[in-house]
């Protein structure tokens, strides 16, 4: 198998772009996530979250641009729903008994967690600087989590999510080199809808699920934060795809990730007026160092690569 070229600074630069905006859609995701928790139960709102953007999808598929679909690589499509819904149940949890700021944090430690599932799964090389900036920016989690607080089942169960979503997103990394965006997204979401769904029977949810979508319980502040929600929820994971085209290893893109835990730093001040205390700023600065050392490329030139475009 021959060596991976080198990607150009041009298309490190859209990649961090593109990730960025990411980790800003997700730290929304969460945010309304934690706003649905309190409208419905847990396994109604995992189904919603795969559910109306699929919906969404399969619209603008049909209608509007009359997409084909690449439906390649079935199992591992298959596998990457598994690892979201899972660490979705697992975030939501979390998010129904704890904060904002704490809950994005525990599910961005996924980027922890990538380098190895990397390496285990498909033997990508993690490279030093790598594995320093991640160090450094574990430091940072480290702090923010507060080093003098215990750790319990409710972080357990977030930092679960956050090793699921590592999961996600090393399957997702693979896809993006053989599949389009949109096909990749759409996949995702019907196959997560279908597992969600699933699990809903299984529960003995189904009557609950129906008088939702009949309108029977749901109000309109419910469809229009399940609205935005879903918007959002597609915008992270297209945005994501596309950070992860650009480059050879997903590792790469780490900790812009852990911005995403800025993001919902500034939401949990906003909205449940949560001052940040000094361990959160301390966690940020070790966060922020993590990104600069991955972002240095020194001035070596280095070769153009562009990226899959399916």
């Amino acid at each position: 198998m021959s060596k991976a070229t080198p990607i150009s600074n041009r298309d490190l630069a859209v990649s961090i772009s593109l990730m960025l905006c990411s980790a800003l859609s997700l730290s929304l995701v969460t945010f309304f996530a934690k706003q649905l928790t309190t409208f419905t139960e847990l396994s109604i709102l995992i189904f919603i979250r795969s559910f109306i953007p699929f919906l969404i999808l399969v619209w603008v598929s049909v209608i509007l641009f009359d997409r084909k679909i690449n439906v390649s690589n079935a199992r591992v499509h298959l596998l990457r729903a598994v690892f979201t819904v899972s660490s979705q149940y697992c975030l939501f949890y979390y998010l129904t008994h704890g904060s904002l700021l704490l809950g994005t944090l525990l599910f961005s430690t996924s980027g922890l967690f990538l380098p190895f599932i990397s390496y285990i799964c498909f033997r990508k090389a993690i490279k030093t600087k790598t594995l320093i900036a991640v160090i450094i920016s574990f430091i940072g989690v480290a702090f923010i989590l507060n080093p003098k607080g215990n750790i319990n089942l409710l972080m357990l169960i977030g930092l679960l999510a956050g090793f699921l979503n590592g999961c996600s997103q090393a399957t997702m990394h693979y896809c993006s080199k053989r599949s389009d965006t949109f096909s990749m997204t759409i996949i995702m979401y019907g196959l997560s809808s279908l597992y969600a769904f699933i699990i809903l029977i299984l529960l003995g949810k189904f009557s609950h699920l129906v008088s939702e979508l009949s309108g029977n319980t749901a109000t309109i502040e419910f469809w229009l934060i399940a609205i935005l929600f879903s918007l959002f929820t597609i915008t992270n994971q297209s945005l994501r795809v596309k950070a992860y085209r650009y480059v050879n290893n997903p590792t790469t893109l780490t900790p812009f990730f852990y911005t995403a835990i800025l993001f919902s730093g500034v939401l949990d001040w906003l909205v449940y007026h949560r001052v940040p205390l000094w361990n959160t700023y301390t966690g940020m600065i070790f966060i922020f160092i993590g990104g600069v050392i991955i972002a240095w490329r020194g001035n070596g030139k280095k070769t153009k690569c562009h990226p899959n475009r399916i």
